[in-house]
């Protein structure tokens, strides 16, 4: 396999889109309250790793990984179109108000992915952290997003402006995935270098599975992890 296969098949040992919380969405069959849960899940990620985690990254990292998590960052908070901004609008339409979202406290399980990818930024060589934050999470984000589209389009009955946030990452992520896949397979010039993005990019993804896990058990099983 070439390296940046290998890295794939790391991610799809244990790929979030195979997760079985994301087959029975995929179906339709999870209940409103899981897909409100998940974006709760979604925004306390996310609104605390960025700008942390990119920032973090580009301080360590060659000229061209600055570049990207800096291309990354004005995306992210484009004014005209911020992201954090496209979450709380498909929160709303799932009946959670943005002032809900940010005083809420993730699940033990979604603190401990964000946690472990903050270590990784902070703590590990910039390769490490560049295959703990975009191979094994936001490389994989367009297959998972695509999956439960259909779902979340034609049974929850969601509007395509409530869908931003999912058919927007389903398309830009496969871009800044692919570009993250180039850069590793660009600068990890020794065996040494190649098997830590491997490990980081599988580790994380066992992580991010994880995640997954804590919606399903809290949200869907109606499990208390809080």
């Amino acid at each position: 396999m070439s390296f940046a296969q290998e890295l794939q098949a790391a991610v799809d040992k244990k790929h979030q889109a195979n997760h079985p919380l994301i087959e029975k969405w995929a179906k339709g069959e999870v209940k409103p309250e899981t897909v409100a849960g998940a974006i709760t899940e979604i925004w306390y990620w996310i609104s605390r790793l960025i700008p942390e985690a990119l920032f973090g990254i580009a301080a360590k990292a060659p000229p061209e990984i600055v570049e990207m998590e800096m291309e990354n960052y004005a995306e992210e908070l484009d004014p005209t179109n911020p992201h954090p901004a496209l979450i709380q609008r498909f929160a709303k339409a799932c009946g959670i108000s943005k002032e809900q979202l940010e005083r809420g406290r993730g699940l033990p399980t979604t603190e401990s992915w964000l946690n472990w990818e903050l270590d990784a930024v902070h703590h590990q060589p910039w390769i490490g952290a560049v295959a703990a934050v975009h191979i094994a999470s936001e490389a994989q984000e367009p297959v998972l997003f695509n999956k439960v589209l259909p779902a979340l389009r034609n049974v929850y009955k969601f509007s395509e402006s409530d869908l931003e946030f999912w058919w927007l990452h389903a398309s830009a992520d496969i871009q800044h995935g692919g570009r993250a896949f180039k850069l590793l397979e660009k600068y990890c010039r020794t065996p040494e270098q190649r098997a830590m993005a491997i490990r980081f990019a599988g580790d994380g993804a066992r992580m991010k599975w994880m995640f997954w896990d804590g919606i399903h058990l809290h949200y869907e099983l109606g499990y208390q992890l809080q």
